[in-house]
C-alpha cells in the first residue's frame, strides 16, 4: 500500500502543488516525521543525503507558517 503526503496529514493545497511538481510518494523519512512535524511535535532526524529531510522537515514548516495569524 502506498501513503500519500494526504494520508500522513499534508495539507490538501500543499500535496495537490507537490503532485503538481511530480512528487507524489514520500520519502521513508518523510513518512516517518511528517505527522508528528505537522502535529507541533519537536523532531530530531538523522538521514543520509538525498534521503528528503529538507522536505521532511519544510513542509509542515511552511504547513504551519500559513496558519499562523
Amino acid at each position: 500500500m502506498t501513503t500519500s503526503f494526504l494520508d500522513l496529514g499534508v495539507p490538501a493545497r500543499m500535496a495537490d502543488a507537490l503532485r503538481d511538481a511530480g512528487l507524489t510518494e514520500p520519502f521513508a523519512v518523510q513518512a516517518i516525521t511528517l505527522p508528528d512535524a505537522l502535529a507541533g511535535r519537536d523532531l530530531c532526524g538523522r538521514a543520509p543525503t538525498g534521503s528528503g529531510k529538507t522536505m521532511g522537515f519544510g513542509i509542515p514548516l511552511m504547513a504551519r507558517v500559513s496558519q499562523a495569524k
